[in-house]
């Protein structure tokens, strides 16, 4: 099988002590060498990394370890590379596999690691994950990206293992929901900064099986409430990165910042597109996500050539003061890019570049360079990807060609709906329907013109509003839920509003319930959605009021959103 392993050990071979991966500490902490041998005649902003001034002790700030995990590596089990334990595992985990894993490296001093070591590590590990699980099946993956993810993710590749890839910011119940649709048979887990170890999960039931074309595993928003789990191919991985090599482009010496959360699609772009291209990957610490005065203190000790973020983050960058990286391209993605921000961002970077694609085609599948003169659009499609629009010229977004994903897990209704049949200039092919509005402009780009449903995103999270009213109407003195997305256009003020009716009385429960606080509210939805799909704001109104066909009218509560009668809680 065809995987993107290959492109890895071709540069392995090639270049063997070239620096794979960088693991950066904390910003500004002093001059301590790299681990191991040294790399030999980086590139450019390599070489530029390697004679700044070191970072103090490098690593991962968080993992879920798994709990009685094997794990090798010799010493005994160190905590966090700050001195703090990692967090306990949040899958269950019974008697442990004889794994050997990736050892750790020392804290002390900035990891760095070459293509060959990075080979070797992976491939100890591909060879206990095809002894210890069977083949097609999926393992739970839980790190916190840097030296830990990459092994993993090669490993995976070369045992041809699926990997369902775990957010650990969800709450325990929303990871119940995954885990007990995905079904995975072990749960492979950071267990001290850059080593893993792997467990059996309990079996409440069958391992899920048959996923041998399978790469990885990422759930997604569902508009029912429940996640769907969106299954990407190992060809489809591989051909999407060939294509982001080419376009934006990243090549060999170069050097490409690792922070977005593992369980955020595009962070693949970020882990392995510069190991395919013999590249470095500089794996920033977690806190840097939501702090951009950690970025511009690690982009000052560690220059790069690209980074890639959110709208929302940059927005919030620039608001903080962030200096910019004159020389770096910047990749945004995620959510809609505005002119102003592209705007504010253009004096900051050498390129801007403006990025589209849904978890279903694969990372990206759009790219635009965004110039002074030009308006921002999504540009055109990667190379081997295509679009078609239904209808033509203005009308919802089709993906096709290379690195469509194969479908959702156990959906086959949804599937065939979202993956269908199109006509192309080649012939019938399959096609993927985003939902997303756009129309194509004379110079064969493409503007974005929203959404056709009511999916919208916060801060680069895809979100059903579906699935967030879903989970409100479950709690027990809720009678029925409608959220509302408000400030759209600015995403620093991008919140969601809940209004609710309260649960009226049955024959059951003769007594009426009291209206629920929006404290209880809040609790109930931070235990079962992801953080940026908890509302801000809680409203219990008497009556939604309704269309001609009895529906909601949504349509009438948005335009009255910024006067809504009712209780605000």
């Amino acid at each position: 099988m065809t995987t993107f392993a290959q492109d890895v050990l071709a540069r392995a071979e090639a270049t063997p002590s070239a620096p794979a991966l960088r693991e950066a500490g904390t910003p500004g902490g002093g001059g301590a060498q790299p681990a191991g041998p040294g790399p030999a005649e980086p590139g450019p902003a390599a070489r530029a990394t390697a004679r700044g001034p070191g970072p103090a002790s490098g690593g991962p700030a968080s993992g879920g370890p798994a709990s009685g995990g094997a794990t090798s590596g010799g010493g005994p089990q160190a905590g966090a590379a700050d001195g703090s334990a990692l967090p306990a595992p949040s899958l269950p985990a019974s008697a442990p596999f004889p794994v050997a894993s990736v050892p750790s490296l020392p804290a002390s001093v900035p990891r760095v690691v070459g293509y060959a070591e990075l080979v070797d590590r992976a491939t100890e590990l591909a060879g206990e994950l095809r002894a210890a699980t069977p083949v097609g099946s999926l393992v739970a993956l839980e790190v916190s990206g840097g030296l830990a993810g990459a092994t993993a993710l090669l490993a995976g590749a070369l045992a041809e293992r699926a990997l369902l890839v775990l957010d650990q910011t969800q709450p325990p119940a929303r990871r119940a929901l995954v885990t007990e649709d995905a079904r995975p048979c072990a749960l492979l887990a950071e267990v001290t900064p850059g080593r893993l170890g792997l467990s059996p999960l309990p079996e409440a039931s069958e391992p899920r099986l048959g996923l041998e074309r399978v790469a990885y595993v990422m759930y997604t928003s569902g508009s029912t409430g429940r996640p769907k789990g969106v299954a990407v191919s190992h060809r489809a991985l591989r051909d999407r990165l060939r294509a982001l090599a080419r376009v934006p482009g990243l090549r060999a010496g170069e050097t490409m910042l690792a922070m977005t959360s593992p369980s955020f699609d595009i962070s693949l772009a970020e882990l392995l597109l510069p190991l395919t291209v013999g590249a470095t990957v500089l794996v920033a610490p977690p806190a840097t996500r939501t702090d951009p005065t950690l970025l511009a203190g690690l982009l000052a000790d560690h220059p790069v050539d690209v980074l890639q973020a959110t709208p929302s983050f940059w927005r919030l960058a620039l608001a903080a003061g962030w200096p910019g990286a004159p020389e770096a391209r910047l990749w945004c993605g995620g959510e809609a890019l505005t002119g102003s921000l592209a705007a504010a961002l253009q004096p900051h970077c050498a390129e801007l570049w403006n990025l589209y694609g849904p978890t279903e085609a694969t990372i990206w599948a759009l790219a635009a360079r965004i110039g002074p003169d030009r308006p921002v659009t999504l540009g055109h499609p990667l190379p081997g990807a295509a679009v078609a629009l239904d209808p033509p010229g203005e009308g919802e977004l089709l993906l096709h060609g290379e690195a469509i994903a194969e479908g959702y897990l156990d959906r086959p209704e949804l599937t065939e709906r979202q993956f269908i049949t199109w006509p192309t200039p080649d012939g019938p092919r399959r096609a993927y329907r985003t939902g997303d509005r756009a129309r194509e402009l004379p110079d064969g780009t493409y503007e974005f013109l929203g959404r056709i449903d009511d999916q919208v995103k916060i801060r680069g999270h895809r979100i059903e509003l579906g699935e967030v009213e879903a989970v409100l109407e479950a709690h027990p003195r809720v009678h029925q839920a409608v959220a509302l997305l408000h400030h759209p256009e600015d995403p620093a003020r991008t919140h969601l509003e809940l209004l609710y009716t309260q649960a009226e009385a049955t024959p059951e429960a003769p007594d009426a319930p009291d209206a629920p606080a929006a404290r209880e509210l809040r609790a109930w939805a931070t235990g079962r959605l992801p953080a940026a799909a908890v509302p801000r704001r809680y409203t219990r109104t008497e009556a939604f009021p309704r269309t001609p066909a009895g529906k909601i009218d949504r349509a009438l509560l948005r335009a009255a959103a910024p006067t809504a009668t009712g209780e605000a809680r």
